[in-house]
């Protein structure tokens, strides 16, 4: 196998007490010019060998299951219905309203045709609770470092006002609408180069006046790594600043806007809290306590009061509570029994008035409803079926249909079931498994994902990108391994920093159970995982490189002794582990994949994804990564495939969605010979 050339260096830099070595340095630094013909080399040798009729067979199916109408659950806000749709034949979704059920679809916000390849996306979107204004985000390339802006829903237009640095910005609008409290990150040379997607304050701006002039609310003199997200009372006296660093605790301080005043309301204990308003009392959703969590409660007038005189308004239950959602007059608790949703309702004085039906495997996505109204809608999706929109109707007091998705896809043709599994430590696992009905096992060809960090819950989603693989005869597979929070906070802690090794052994006894039970074998088994799951797939394909023939990392972590100095990912270091702390660094050196690469080994073939705008995971990890295994690897290809204008994920065209699946699934059907 010839791969394009990576020179190799004789880097080596000691890092407490240890000498590290890093022989592909050079690489990091994407600006320069033997960097940038490198990439092209990359992309020309992967399209040479990707491209063929097999992909662009996939790219036509693909094409076919994306031509259909998707769209949001409807917000309803005083009489007009708020919702996010795509066309067929468009790349990225755009705004629309309706004035009642029944009126016409009226489009407000459209990034489409905005820039030639429609890299350009509509991140996040804010109305106010008369329906009149919309506060909204749009980015470019998948940067997400959005611009926000207002919009004026009568007039059909934008405000003048206009704020840059808003990346995924949390905005409350005052009760008037005369302006909104937000967060923002620091305007470029403000800050020391490379953190520019740090520093996060909050800010209230007033509709008219200069975003520069903005009163600085939180976040002078803070750790630069803090995560912000704001929610506010509905007087509006009260503004809650949730503030992490890690992804296993917070802090909450309350900021009042009539004293103009912050006090801590929590801090300094070693647990999660999430505060929700209602008209006369807070509730504290947290783990604090309780592993699965549970919800305390005081009166508005009483806020202050330390959280261990907070009353317990919901207990701890057996399962995990995976979400609270507030509406005018009720209360949704959404709980995870083995991975899949079950939701019950409350009233806003904690009497149960029901469940809301879901089906068998399946998720509850994107309750979508305001704390000003009754009215509420959410999603259902499982493996095989896409979205259905539901309607609360409050005259009725019922759930319906609202809207489904339309799609070519045959739901009736393939079925899910749910399977344990014994980790190394004797941890029972659960894995999800995909197929069509009435296959016949034992060497299919089979992918296994898994994702396994910061407490993300993997649940059952439609599988559009992946249709196309078990409609062929294929097996899809998603193993719920510790790192995620499917079972609470401990199933989160057992697989990170000391314990990061549980969910590399997790994911390879799912790859072993896979083949024990016949469904398939080692010459037909890839594995699969993006971002923290693309550094999953890196580091289990270094542990067992004879455990499966394929894997692809997409947008992966690879190099875990230099990831902090990297954008964003100095907020991580909870996670993984710090590699600056000598005890850290010597147990990251067990596991990072970059430094376990063994020189004279044949690694199963590679592939790697990645956008060159990522502001999340720096495709330097990639790069990197891929010039070590060609390195050793004398028969399986390695790719690494980078997409141009692109980042993590999100705001991806559909047509760069489209073609960077069909590489993967080509990828996995010449290596895992799909028919």
């Amino acid at each position: 196998m010839i791969f394009p050339e990576s020179r190799k260096e004789n880097t080596n830099e000691e890092i407490g007490g240890r000498v590290v070595a890093d022989p592909y340095r050079w690489l990091e630094d994407a600006g320069q010019p033997e960097v940038r013909q490198w990439i092209a080399q990359q992309n020309e040798y992967a399209d040479l060998q990707l491209r063929d009729p097999r992909q662009k067979a996939f790219a036509e199916e693909l094409v076919k299951d994306f031509e259909v109408t998707t769209f949001s659950n409807p917000l309803y806000v005083n009489g007009r219905y708020f919702y996010m749709e795509r066309r067929p034949g468009e790349d990225q979704m755009a705004l629309y309203v309706r004035y009642g059920l029944e009126g016409e679809p009226i489009k407000l916000i459209d990034p489409n045709g905005r820039k030639e390849g429609n890299t350009v996306s509509l991140d996040y979107w804010v109305p106010h609770h008369e329906g009149n204004l919309i506060a909204y985000g749009l980015s470019e390339g998948g940067d997400e470092m959005a611009t926000l802006r207002v919009f004026d829903v009568q007039r059909k237009t934008d405000l003048p006002d206009e704020i840059v640095r808003c990346r995924h910005s949390s905005i409350c609008w005052l009760p008037d609408g005369s302006g909104f409290f937000y967060t923002r990150n620091p305007r470029p040379g403000t800050v020391p180069q490379n953190e520019e997607h740090l520093h996060v304050k909050v800010y209230l701006h007033e509709l008219g006046s200069d975003p520069g002039s903005d009163e600085l609310i939180f976040g002078e003199g803070r750790p630069k790594d803090d995560m912000i997200s704001l929610s506010l009372s509905l007087d509006g006296q009260y503004l809650t600043i949730d503030v992490s660093r890690t992804w296993t605790e917070n802090e909450v301080y309350l900021y009042d806007a009539d004293k103009k005043t912050t006090k801590p309301l929590v801090a300094g204990i070693p647990a999660q809290f999430s505060p929700r308003f209602l008209a006369d009392k807070v509730l504290m959703f947290t783990n604090y306590h309780a592993n699965n969590y549970r919800i305390l409660s005081a009166p508005l007038e009483e806020i202050y009061k330390p959280i261990e005189q907070w009353k317990e308004f919901v207990p701890e239950k057996e399962h995990v509570l995976s979400f609270v959602d507030v509406t005018k007059d009720k209360i949704l608790l959404g709980y995870l029994v083995n991975a899949c949703a079950r939701v019950i309702v409350l009233d806003h004085d904690n009497k149960e008035t029901g469940t809301i039906p879901l089906p068998e495997y399946a998720s509850m996505e994107g309750v979508t409803g305001m704390e000003t109204e009754s009215e509420f809608s959410y999603g259902v999706e499982s493996f095989a079926f896409p979205w259905i929109s539901y309607r609360y109707d409050t005259v009725a007091d019922a759930y319906s249909v609202y809207r489904k998705t339309e799609s070519p896809i045959d739901p009736d043709q393939y079925e899910t079931t749910q399977e344990w599994f014994v980790s190394k430590d004797g941890t029972k696992v659960p894995m999800f498994i995909f197929h069509k009905k009435g296959l016949t096992l034992g060497a299919v060809p089979t992918i296994l994902y898994a994702y396994g960090g910061f407490g993300s819950n993997q649940e059952p989603s439609f599988m559009r990108n992946w249709i196309p693989w078990v409609a062929h005869g294929g097996i899809f597979a998603v193993a719920n391994i510790r790192g995620g929070g499917e079972f609470g906070e401990k199933w989160h802690l057992d697989g990170i920093k000391d314990k990061k090794q549980n969910s590399f052994d997790d994911f390879i006894a799912a790859a072993e159970y896979l083949i024990a039970q016949k469904y398939t074998d080692r010459e037909h088994l890839g594995i699969l995982g993006g971002s923290n799951g693309g550094l999953l797939v890196s580091a289990v394909e270094v542990q067992r490189p004879d455990l499966f023939k394929a894997a692809c990392a997409r947008v992966p972590l690879t190099d875990m002794v230099r990831f902090p100095k990297f954008g964003m990912a100095l907020r991580w270091v909870h996670e993984y582990g710090d590699p600056s702390d000598p005890a850290d660094l010597a147990r990251i050196l067990m596991w990072s994949p970059y430094h376990n690469v063994k020189n004279g080994t044949e690694y199963p073939a590679m592939l790697f994804m990645v956008g060159d705008r990522d502001s999340r995971v720096d495709p330097l990890h990639a790069r990197k990564m891929a010039a070590m295994l060609q390195s050793t690897n004398k028969k399986n290809p390695v790719f690494v495939h980078t997409e141009i204008d692109a980042g993590h994920g999100a705001g991806k065209p559909i047509s760069k969605v489209v073609d960077a699946q069909s590489l993967i699934l080509a990828f996995f059907g010449n290596e895992l010979e799909l028919l």
